[in-house]
């Protein structure tokens, strides 16, 4: 059924692409184009890892797990093998609309809006955007904001750098204006497939009931060779409109995070790097949170904390040539709460004090094809929280993956 699905949808953008190519002699202001690729990836895991999508996508490794002999259970390695990040892209263009050049894109993949779902054809991208001579209005599903483009790492990974680099993509309305060689960017954004944890679970509830979206801010500088920026983010989140008691609830966290980011590329050598300081991020595949610090004894009435955590990375690459070599390397530390936790905490493995990764890579480009491997090291240190919930007398567990890709794009 899935194939039948995909097919359908190849042949029908095909056929509509002919049809318009037949009336471009007529009504050349309209255009529509087709771009994606097909990719087929393996990969190896010397331990057991915290991940989704059948680990492809990789946070870290798990923690040891030992048995009655002392063993460890989670130190058993694993093989996987998919296609599913395979891509379909189609933008359409037309005549202006208000003034603007009016541009509508949709991109899908096969992963599936769950693990259950892989192989899957799922929404990545979908959005208008109007665009003036300084100001472009976009609206739909997009890139977060704070997943800039710009600052993708390039790597073969499906993590594409997280839990160190943000991951989300999110329906959004953003409004860009350029003066001269800065760009300001306002967004407010709401959630869909990446949403925070809370009492009940993994939902998109929390923000839907604060009635406030994602409100995020941004400032960038851009010329030939560099591109660089700052970002503040703000979310209130509304963990819950009833208490146990079955008491009205009154319950907001407001959660603050930023980050500074700069690119630099001469067209042979690219290097990027950013840092985020983020409170309650684990809805961009970041790691974060938030805890109970009060409860009522009567309503039972909840006041929260959000955990805060810093992540790094630096990402250099060569990007010319056949033999195309990159490296990346990634940091993230758990600074805990400013208060003190006294009831349940929602968050991603808290008990890590850090994680860390080390992974090279190198890729071999032909015109549209390209085979790229990979060996990527990460390392979580597990341990014990203290009343604030940081990260006491932690010890380092590794996990080796290999990767290895081959794409054709069209």
């Amino acid at each position: 059924m899935r194939v039948l699905h995909f097919l359908f949808l190849v042949l029908s953008l095909i056929f509509f692409t002919l049809t318009r190519a037949d009336a471009q002699s007529e009504k050349s202001d309209y255009r529509l184009s087709v771009s994606g690729f097909v990719r087929a990836d393996a990969i190896f895991d010397s331990r057991q890892v915290v991940e989704a999508r059948e680990g492809f996508l990789l946070f870290y490794p798990k923690k040891p797990l030992y048995d009655a002999n002392g063993e460890d259970i989670n130190a058993r390695p694993t093989f996987n093998q998919y296609a599913m990040t395979t891509r379909l892209t189609a933008r359409a263009t037309g005549p202006d609309v208000l003034g603007a050049r009016v541009m509508a894109l949709f991109e899908s993949d096969f992963t599936g809006a769950s693990n259950s779902e892989n192989n899957s054809l799922r929404l990545r991208h979908a959005y208008i955007s109007l665009q003036w001579t300084k100001t472009r209005l976009l609206i739909g599903q997009y890139w977060h904001p704070i997943d800039l483009p710009e600052m993708i790492p390039n790597v073969l990974s499906l993590n594409t750098g997280a839990p160190f680099h943000s991951f989300s993509r999110q329906p959004q309305i953003r409004l860009d204006r350029k003066a001269g060689k800065f760009n300001f960017v306002l967004a407010a954004s709401s959630q869909r497939d990446y949403v925070n944890n809370g009492p009940k679970e993994n939902s998109s509830i929390y923000i839907r009931n604060s009635v406030v979206p994602n409100l995020h801010g941004q400032v960038h500088f851009r010329n030939e060779k560099l591109f660089g920026g700052l970002a503040v983010d703000y979310k209130m989140l509304t963990p819950r409109i009833a208490t146990d008691s079955l008491y009205v609830a009154d319950e907001r966290l407001n959660c603050l995070s930023w980050s500074g980011f700069v690119h630099y590329n001469t067209g042979k050598l690219s290097i990027k790097g950013q840092y985020t300081y983020g409170q309650a991020l684990n809805d961009h595949l970041m790691m974060g949170g938030f805890g109970v610090t009060f409860t009522d004894s009567l309503t039972n009435q909840r006041e929260y904390s959000p955990l805060n955590y810093h992540a790094l990375w630096v990402n250099t690459s060569l990007t010319s040539g056949n033999w195309q070599p990159s490296l990346i390397v990634g940091f993230t530390n758990n600074s805990g709460s400013i208060a003190k936790i006294n009831g349940p905490v929602y968050a991603r493995d808290a008990d890590i004090d850090y994680v860390y990764r080390i992974a090279p890579m190198i890729t071999y480009v032909t015109g549209k094809f390209s085979v790229i491997a990979e060996a990527e090291y990460t390392a979580a240190a597990y341990g014990i929280n203290d009343e604030y919930f940081r990260v006491t007398g932690s010890k380092e567990t590794g996990n080796i993956r290999i990767g290895l890709g081959v794409v054709y794009s069209f």
